[in-house]
């Protein structure tokens, strides 16, 4: 039993997140579409908030577009990391089903002289940002050691003022090491996983990579809330005389979906079975609510 807790305790532990880099300003946001009932029948959007941005992922074969674009390149971004990130293709990303798919594959021939493997990390850098608001998704995340699942945010300031100054907001993030863990946190100048530090929290889910659960976070002038099925887990406010340094999310963010593989952040531990693959993150819908 006491080996069993450590183990826990070790993993709520050692839960950091990656990094992001590069922004702009988004032009414009798409209209909200119509959402979808939540499958248990359950709400959990704040009395007085609207909806504002969403995609229901009704469309397909490939992300809405006027919605989504893709961050590319094998270069191991922030964590070194051993995916090569791709643009539209359709064995990392699709719409099926009223699902988003994004799979981490093997590749082949050529690429694999770079990069071990394949996936997709979706932006909606260019198309739209938010400050503030309630942010909510529901998703299921694959379970394989070395692998990781993210639903991020980064400051859109990130181009001008460089990464962690622009801020960080890690709404859920998975690893395969770690089956029943999710976890929030957050990058600032003052805490970040790279550097001194970053700040978050963790929560055992049993069917995460089984089921779908509704992961939201809340941020408001002077707070971060992050909830699992409408439960907080984890909250983060401003750091006592740290000002922008521990409170930079005074500016848009724009949205980050992506599935990695390796690199040197978080309890990733062993090696991704290759042969194993393809795995997938599965998102059901994503949701954006602010106060009017």
């Amino acid at each position: 039993m006491k080996t069993k807790l450590s183990y826990l305790l070790a993993g709520l532990v050692c839960l950091i997140f990656l990094a992001c880099q590069d922004d702009a300003k988004s032009p414009g946001i798409a209209a909200p579409m119509p959402p979808a009932p939540a499958a248990d029948g359950n709400s959990y959007v704040p009395a007085g908030y609207e909806l504002v941005w969403n995609d229901e992922f009704t469309g397909g074969p490939l992300p809405d577009t006027t919605r989504w674009g893709y961050q590319t390149g094998g270069h191991g971004w922030t964590a070194r990391e051993d995916q090569l990130y791709k643009e539209a293709a359709p064995e990392n990303v699709g719409v099926e089903d009223g699902l988003l798919r994004i799979s981490l594959t093997k590749t082949e021939g050529e690429e694999a002289r770079k990069n071990l493997y394949a996936s997709t990390r979706l932006v909606t850098k260019h198309k739209a940002t938010f400050e503030k608001g309630y942010f909510e998704v529901r998703a299921k995340f694959p379970k394989m050691e070395g692998v990781r699942s993210a639903i991020w945010m980064v400051g859109d300031t990130v181009s001008k003022i460089g990464w962690p100054t622009a801020g960080e907001i890690d709404l859920v993030e998975h690893y395969g090491k770690l089956p029943t863990v999710v976890g929030a946190a957050v990058q600032t100048k003052a805490n970040f996983w790279s550097g001194k530090g970053q700040m978050g929290g963790a929560k055992i889910v049993d069917g995460i990579t089984e089921d779908f659960h509704v992961y939201s976070c809340t941020w408001t002038d002077d707070l971060l809330t992050f909830a699992v099925d409408g439960e907080p887990y984890w909250q983060y406010q401003p750091l006592p005389g740290r000002g922008m340094s521990g409170w930079p999310f005074q500016w848009p963010f724009y949205l980050v979906l992506n599935v990695s593989a390796g690199g040197v952040r978080g309890p990733q531990g062993g090696q991704v079975d290759a042969e194993g693959l393809p795995v997938s993150m599965y998102v059901d819908y994503v949701r954006v609510y602010q106060q009017q």
